[in-house]
């Protein structure tokens, strides 16, 4: 009988390499802007997502995979060819969590859950737990109840590490008396704003949709000073966390209804452009209050963006596990959260990797930055560069 394996992820996109922090940070975030032209909404459908939760657990996935099927993760991926990229990994979630006391809550844990009597490779387990710092716990799937128990133990675990935020991650009936292995990575995330808005500044206002109607939404309000840009297409805002730790960037197109044509444009390389030239100025910022929840199948967009090999029952490679070329990928589903009110935000993703055997007009010298129609923005480690967050707001439905 095929053996099955599961694996769940819920990080954020934090990357960075003791040896060569640009050559990861950059691989992660240039896969962040591939995955955000790969994946499309409904045109009133907001987007948000964690990607380092997808590019964590698909590094968890390629520490097993061998031959082609090692190719096309790493060149979907953008992962670094090096022999040390686990051991990066480990140096990043050390870097990733040293100093953020204080500043931001980031909260990271791993952890296995393997079937009692089936034999994997050390090499591979010993990867997840060195690297991943995960703790291995024996269980058996082959037992209905005992499943069941642990599907059940583990989101609760989850929902633990993620502060109730990502809730149900595994649903009845993933877990099956195939299932050989669930790996989870958990993180959540929680920023105070250097600057809080004052809630007695906070009043309601229009947000264009898409389609040209308006609807009213509570806007936060704020006259300071802010990293800023702008051109013929669109303004930029940095809003920092405490500290600078980390950073919101909201990217607000210009044309009310330029959301579809600005996505078009913003690539890797624009991006960059946009953060290497901000500038000081003085800023009236107008900012809707908003939360929502996006839970996303990923499993054809990736191997329509390069692996397909991964998700082959026939021709998948993940040698590296068992020493046998018995698993494949089979789904990733993907769930992530945000919060975002005058105080800072919560945010908190989880990925899981399922794997089967075979108003008055200002001085002309302040900038006005309304936020008052669909946006895209970023939350991104200041530390390393890393992209935290990436999201696509065209509702913001007001958190309750």
């Amino acid at each position: 009988m095929k053996s099955f394996l599961y694996l769940v992820s819920c990080l954020l996109p934090l990357v960075i390499s003791a040896n060569n922090p640009k050559g990861i940070v950059d691989g992660n975030n240039k896969f962040a802007f591939k995955l955000f032209h790969a994946v499309k909404g409904s045109a009133n459908e907001n987007q948000f997502y964690s990607p380092f939760s997808i590019s964590t657990a698909m590094a968890m996935v390629y520490a097993g995979a061998r031959t082609e099927t090692e190719i096309q993760i790493n060149q979907t991926m953008n992962f670094t060819q090096s022999e040390k990229f686990h051991s990066d990994y480990k140096h990043l979630m050390h870097r990733l969590d040293k100093g953020t006391e204080g500043k931001i809550k980031l909260n990271i844990a791993n952890g296995l859950w393997a079937q009692k009597d089936f034999k994997f490779l050390d090499t591979y387990f010993d990867i997840a737990k060195s690297d991943y710092n995960s703790e291995l716990k024996n269980v058996d799937f082959t037992d209905a109840l005992e499943s069941e128990k642990t599907r059940i133990d583990i989101n609760k675990w989850v929902e633990q590490k993620t502060n109730d935020k990502i809730k149900d991650l595994l649903s009845h009936g993933d877990l099956s008396s195939l299932t050989r292995l669930v790996l989870v990575n958990a993180i959540y995330f929680y920023g105070d704003w250097d600057k809080p808005f004052k809630k007695t500044s906070t009043m309601p206002a229009e947000f264009s949709q898409i389609d040209g109607t308006q609807i009213m939404v509570p806007f936060m309000n704020q006259h300071d000073r802010y990293n800023y840009y702008e051109d013929s297409k669109i303004q930029a805002l940095e809003i920092p966390y405490k500290d600078n730790k980390a950073s919101m960037v909201i990217f607000l197109p210009t044309n009310k209804k330029g959301i579809g044509e600005f996505e078009k444009l913003f690539d890797y390389k624009y991006y960059l452009e946009i953060i290497s030239s901000f500038q000081t100025n003085e800023v009236r910022l107008s900012l809707p209050k908003f939360q929502t929840t996006c839970k996303i199948n990923l499993g054809s967009t990736l191997a329509q963006m390069g692996m397909s090999l991964a998700f082959s029952p026939d021709s998948a490679d993940f040698s590296g596990m068992t020493g046998k070329r018995d698993l494949y990928v089979s789904e990733v589903i993907h769930q992530a959260f945000i919060d975002v009110d005058e105080k800072g935000t919560e945010a908190a993703a989880a990925t899981a990797v399922i794997m089967m055997t075979t108003s008055a007009r200002p001085s002309p010298d302040i900038k006005v930055f309304d936020a008052d129609h669909p946006f895209v923005m970023v939350i991104k480690d200041n530390t390393t560069g890393s992209i935290l967050f990436f999201g696509k707001i065209m509702i913001p439905k007001v958190s309750k």
